[in-house]
């Protein structure tokens, strides 16, 4: 390794040029307080039927128990900000798609980039683990039993804002987080000088169209649109259909009110920058028509609207259909009522409704 720099400085250079915009180091220590405060969210039934979420509740603060052996944390910050916002700002007609959705999956994109940097990293330290099979990092983005936001606010890469997005100095919350879990000893960054806040302000918890926004900055699952229209796989309560406007899948209402985000940038990542999903009526006829998983998969395979699956978005666009009182999409709506699907059909009616 380059005698010049430190190992720290080594990984900071290697993240930045893999695309991470932000790169914070901290000690391995256990979110007490934060693994306390989840249960009782999860006892109160915000985490609606995710059930894997009431999984290992004890182990997502524990460094120990998430990769056993782990001295130091890497957090890591990556910009998904549209290049062009000016040409994807969506007003009627049109169907809304949360930003990050609207590219390549952020999991396949970053999270080759992590495997590279943990290769890198185990390559370059010369330090030996207990169990050299495991390696000395294991990393994660958004797909394990982990606070990403916890420990990223712990480490000074932002502070969690009122609508439970983390919020940085630098890029506002369009971010993706990610971490690597390290079984060696990394010099921590020096404590962070900025101390963001949201004060008095409450414009996302007043935007929230369900009231989904929690006064602790927390989200009641069972009332966000973006679960509703992402992991849920059920009806949406009828209750509800109305407030989901053109979300076709999630929502960023919460962010786009957001004075941070007024330091939003473009991203410089590639496969951030190119833009898979339209947001025009006549795909959302398309999507409407879809008819089987394998059709599904050809128009979707590789975003993040995969993760709806077929059934999902197809209800999705149904109340899409309807809140936006698109005429033209009545004698599709109608096959779809006719059809064997009762949950599509119940949603299909209420949109000719």
């Amino acid at each position: 390794m380059n005698q010049e720099i430190s190992l720290e400085e080594f990984i900071r250079v290697e993240a930045t040029k893999m695309g991470f915009d932000l790169v914070r180091i901290m000690d391995a220590q256990v979110l007490e307080k934060e693994q306390n405060f989840y249960k009782e969210w999860l006892g109160k039934g915000y985490g609606a039927d995710m059930e894997w979420l009431k999984k290992d509740p004890d182990k997502r603060g524990n460094p120990e128990k998430i990769f056993p052996g782990t001295r130091s944390i890497i957090c890591l910050g990556m910009n998904y900000f549209p290049a062009d916002e000016g040409k994807n700002v969506i007003k009627k007609p049109f169907f809304s798609v949360a930003r990050y959705a609207r590219t390549r999956d952020y999991h396949k994109v970053i999270g080759k980039k992590l495997k590279k940097l943990c290769q890198v990293i185990d390559e370059k330290s010369s330090e030996d683990t207990a169990d050299t099979k495991q390696g000395i990092s294991r990393s994660y983005i958004d797909t394990g039993p982990v606070f990403d936001r916890s420990f990223a606010e712990k480490s000074g890469l932002g502070f969690i804002g009122k609508n439970s997005c983390l919020i940085t100095r630098e890029l506002g919350s369009y971010i993706f987080l990610a971490e690597i879990f390290v079984t060696i000893q990394l010099k921590s960054d020096e404590p962070s000088k900025w101390k963001g806040a949201c004060g008095s302000c409450t414009r996302c918890i007043d935007i929230c169209p369900t009231n989904a926004i929690l006064p602790d900055r927390t989200i009641d699952a069972r009332r966000c649109i973006s679960y509703l229209t992402i992991e849920n796989r059920g009806e949406i309560p009828e209750k509800f259909r109305e407030k989901v406007g053109t979300w076709l899948f999630g929502c960023d209402l919460c962010q786009e009110i957001c004075p941070h985000n007024v330091r939003s940038k473009p991203t410089k990542v590639d496969d951030f920058q190119n833009i898979r999903i339209g947001t025009q009526v006549h795909d959302l006829q398309k999507i409407l028509e879809i008819k089987t998983d394998e059709e599904f998969l050809k128009a979707f395979a590789g975003t993040p609207l995969m993760r709806a699956k077929r059934r999902g978005l197809i209800r999705n666009a149904c109340i899409v259909a309807g809140n936006l009182r698109e005429k033209s999409l009545i004698p599709t709506l109608k096959k779809i009522a006719a059809g064997k699907d009762k949950m599509l059909a119940a949603h299909a009616e209420w949109a000719i409704r």
